[in-house]
Order: C-alpha cells, then structure tokens, then sequence
C-alpha cells in the first residue's frame, strides 16, 4: 500500500497537469457521443467488446495460442471450446460483452468483485491454470514457529485505504487508480505471472465507470497493444523503490493519458464518418456496394466491416445476397471466413504515364 499510502506527498508533474486537462476538455464531449451512438449502441459496443477480448488475449495470454478463424468462430455463441486456450478467451468475450451492456451493474472496488472477475476468467478451466491468493509466512513470538497468511486480507486494507482516500474527492481519478494498481501489482496479490493481467482489466472497469466513456466505442485494449512494450515498460519502472514508497508512477500516468488522447481523437472521426453516413441520399447497401466497387478482385466481408463499423451485420449480408443474386460477385467457399470474387470487373484506374498518353480524339497525321 506504498503509493496510495504516500499519495498527498507525491506532486504532479506540469506536463501531467496539461495533458490531463486537455485530456478533460475531450470527455466534455460525451454526452455529444453518447447521443449520436444511442441507435447503434448495442452493435457498435458488441465489436468493440471483441475487438477488447482478442487484444487482450494477445497482449496477456501470448503463451496461448488460438488460431485466427477459431477467433471468429468463437464469437459465436454456439461454439464450444476445444481446449484451455480457447475456453479462456471465450471468458474474455464474455466479461467485455458484459461490461459494454447499458444495463450492467457498476463494478465495486470490493475484494468479492475482483475475486468474482478472475473466477469468471477462469471459469471451466482446470484447477491447474488458475491463479489464487498468494499465501506468506510471518514469524510470531516463538523464533522456531510461524503463522501462514492470505493476501487477500491484504488486499482488503489495500481497497479500504483507497475507498477512504477516494471518499475525500481530491485526487484525479486516473492517477488515483495508477496509484492503486501499482500497489496491487508490487503486492502480487495473486499466484503466478497474471496480476499485470488483473490490474488492467481492474483499472480498465473502473476507469470506463469514471467517466472514459469513449472505451464503449473505440476498442481501449486494441489501441494499448499498439503500445504494449511501452506499457509493460512503464508497469516495470513503477516497481523500483516500491518498497520505499517512491515508486514512479508518472510514465503509467502519461501512457494512460496518451492512449485516451488518441481513443478519443479516434472517435471524433468516427462521429465525423458516422454524421456523414447518416445524411447520405444513397441507402446504406448502395453505400456498401460502392465500397465493394473500390476493393480488390477477391474481396473479404471484414474489409466491408472496417471501412463501416457502424453499418450493422444483417444490412452488409443483405448487400451481398442482392450482388449475388445480381450476379455481380459469388462467393469463393463457405463460412464466415469465405472470401467474395467479383463478376463485374471495376473500371481501372489509369496511372500517371497512361493519363499522359491518353487519346482524346485528336487525330494525328
């Protein structure tokens, strides 16, 4: 409990201070953004939820390995899980579906909720891939005799410290929770080489609750695995004079910072796209035929998907039924990974020596 224990001493560096209120002015802009998505929550927040479980996965779970189309077949709730890996990714899924749901209970910095969180990681998982609380020894009156303890008590002086100081709403959330983390971590809560693993989602539910909101709709673990070695850098350099209660928490604080910066410049766009979309004259097939036009030969319904994430599922499938049908493309196997062919070739696009020599008519003598 070094850093939270310590907290009103440590100062916030200018840098900080800017950057977490430029940081501010973009949550400002939330309920903007929540008006705008309000019909297309319940889709847009579902592709985020997956995007979040597979970076996730990829960033804490590199041992594991899952192949790339049993990571789409696994979205399916009719999928049953092969084997360990897939079981605990297919948790993943769940747990960011169930934190992306409008109507779910908040998250309460308890020691019941956060043993709750990792039981449901390693829900139908063997025994032997679990993580549980640490246990450690201490010494009582006798030099011969020592007494076995859990973490968890310690983990609950750790929580009812940060409640107490949290109650007194002087902190900046963010660096509040930075704090918390990095006890949470230096204090190895939990068996095993996964409370990085733990301290992230932790800090990623609460932070979503504080009011990062952009998290609902730009995929927050898609972006930190862009980052992930500065990141697993940053959570290093945090645990050097833990123990002294000097602990540097700044680089987690402003990699934090950053990746909001960048979420929330992320979904300015898509706000952008989406307003666009939403006043086109054309219908939305028309669009996504248009779109269709503009890809390769051999084209994948993902490519669809990334160039129009707020356009739902059934209404690109209904697009490539009535190409089909139109005889304009057919599809190069079955499944949800199949790939499209086109039957009507798109006009090429001439190069710059083409356009140089391009005839226009005139006739030469």
């Amino acid at each position: 409990m070094n850093c939270i224990k310590s907290i009103k001493r440590n100062p916030i560096p200018s840098d900080v201070f800017l950057k977490t209120t430029k940081l501010y002015y973009q949550m400002g802009k939330n309920d903007y953004y929540e008006s705008l998505f309000e019909t297309s929550y319940e889709h847009l927040s579902k592709s985020v939820a997956d995007a979040d479980a597979y970076a996730f996965f990829k960033i804490f779970f590199p041992e594991l390995k899952v192949t790339e189309s049993r990571f789409r077949t696994l979205l399916l709730d009719s999928t049953v899980p092969k084997n360990q890996s897939e079981q605990i990714y297919q948790n993943l899924v769940s747990i960011f579906r169930h934190i992306h749901e409008k109507e779910t209970q908040p998250f309460e910095m308890t020691v019941v909720e956060i043993n709750d969180l990792v039981r449901y990681i390693y829900k139908d998982v063997n025994s032997g891939t679990k993580v549980q609380y640490r246990r450690f020894s201490t010494k009582t009156h006798s030099l011969l005799s020592k007494e076995s303890g859990s973490m968890r008590e310690k983990l609950e002086e750790l929580i009812s410290e940060y409640n107490k100081i949290k109650k007194e709403n002087i902190f900046e959330p963010l660096i509040l929770n930075v704090n918390f983390i990095v006890d949470f971590l230096n204090m190895e809560i939990y068996t095993g080489d996964k409370n990085e693993m733990i301290a992230m989602l932790v800090l990623y539910i609460i932070m979503v609750q504080e009011g990062f909101i952009v998290s609902h709709y730009v995929s927050f673990f898609a972006k930190t695995h862009l980052y992930k070695e500065e990141m697993f850098e940053s959570l290093s350099r945090s645990k050097f004079q833990w123990q002294e209660g000097l602990s540097e928490i700044m680089p987690m604080v402003r990699f934090f910072i950053r990746n909001y910066m960048e979420l929330y410049q992320n979904l300015s766009d898509k706000a952008r796209d989406f307003e666009y979309e939403s006043q086109l004259v054309i219908s939305k097939s028309d669009y996504i035929e248009n779109t269709i036009l503009k890809l390769g030969e051999v084209f994948a319904k993902d490519e669809i998907r990334e160039r129009h994430p707020l356009i739902s599922e059934s209404t690109i499938n209904r697009t490539l039924k009535r190409l089909q049908d139109e005889e304009k493309i057919r599809p190069l196997g079955k499944g949800r990974s199949a790939k499209w062919i086109k039957l009507v070739k798109s006009q090429k696009k001439l190069n710059f020596q083409e356009q140089l020599h391009l005839n226009l008519g005139e006739e030469h003598e």
